[in-house]
């Protein structure tokens, strides 16, 4: 299942899981890994059952094949280590993932996020620094006077997944009447709040070589009825 990597993380008060409902990460055994993670709709957010989801190595043009379940959620397991591609067919789209590292015993994420209804094929090199922008959707059924911040935490060299990261998210506002949110990221490298429209920051905080490090996304507008997904990036590896 996911690619994750586990560090240690500054703990401001006692945190509670944030509720997000990936699924449990699975290791791979140690001579080989994993590809997994998340289909869903750009627009909506909603998971995406069934898509088709392949990968391949050299001139192997598809050794493994799956496709998600009701959740969105797929997993290509027991792959060789390498260097793979990764292709997601749905409703006559195709995603294209290029340059995904594959390591013994470790499990990596690859969310692909279709385009229902512009079929436009996409491509995408997964070794591109910092992939993945704020991006906005609109789940259905969410209430004008409510929103949803949600995300992930990842290291900006190596694209891993950081599990159990502390995130707060401050707001709406600034100052001493914003609320602060605490909680972990998920054994996939995810979180998720309710929140209510207005202008948020969001932090995570982790410790890498004894030293506290805080990265930290501000100025998040969110609006009623939506949901925001930010991206944090922390250099793990220093």
């Amino acid at each position: 299942m996911a690619h994750a990597r586990r560090v240690r993380c500054l703990v401001l008060l006692t945190l509670a899981s944030c509720g997000t409902t990936a699924a449990t990460a699975t290791r791979p055994r140690p001579t080989t890994g994993a590809i997994a993670g998340l289909a869903r709709d750009h627009d909506t957010g909603e998971p995406i059952q069934t898509a088709s989801i392949s990968t391949h190595i050299g001139g192997d043009l598809q050794a493994h094949v799956v496709t998600s379940d009701a959740k969105g959620h797929y997993s290509l397991d027991a792959l060789p280590p390498g260097d793979y591609r990764v292709a997601g067919s749905f409703a006559g789209q195709i995603i294209d993932v290029g340059h995904v590292i594959v390591k013994a015993g470790e499990p990596t994420i690859v969310d692909l996020t279709f385009t229902l209804g512009r079929p436009d094929p996409i491509s995408v090199d997964y070794s591109d620094a910092k992939l993945g922008a704020i991006d906005h959707y609109k789940p259905a059924n969410l209430a004008p006077t409510s929103a949803i911040i949600e995300g992930t935490i990842n290291d900006s060299a190596t694209h891993e997944r950081i599990v159990g990261a502390s995130i707060a998210v401050l707001g709406p506002g600034a100052g001493s009447g914003a609320v602060t949110q605490l909680g972990v990221s998920d054994d996939e490298g995810r979180f998720h709040f309710d929140v209510t429209p207005g202008t948020y920051t969001v932090s995570a905080y982790y410790s890498v070589n004894q030293r506290q490090i805080e990265a930290r996304r501000s100025e998040i507008q969110v609006e009623g009825a939506e949901a925001v997904i930010v991206p944090l990036w922390i250099e793990a590896q220093r």
